[in-house]
């Protein structure tokens, strides 16, 4: 499984991003689920993973 299918899941499971950062030092993406309190960390190894679930965020914060 990819990581970006991966994040989807977890979005699918109620996780929500709090913050994305792309950086030299890698590509993080910090997800939140509000009713169990738990939050997880992903480093995503690859940068069009990285773009693809920010256009998959960004498309469900704009929908068209």
């Amino acid at each position: 499984m990819s990581d970006f299918n991966k994040l989807k899941g977890l979005y699918e499971d109620g996780y929500r991003c709090i913050y994305y950062d792309n950086n030299t030092e890698g590509n993080t993406v910090y997800l939140k689920n509000f009713e169990s309190e738990d939050s997880k960390t992903i480093n995503l190894k690859d940068v069009n993973e990285f773009n693809q679930f920010k256009n998959y965020i960004d498309g469900l914060n704009n929908p068209s």
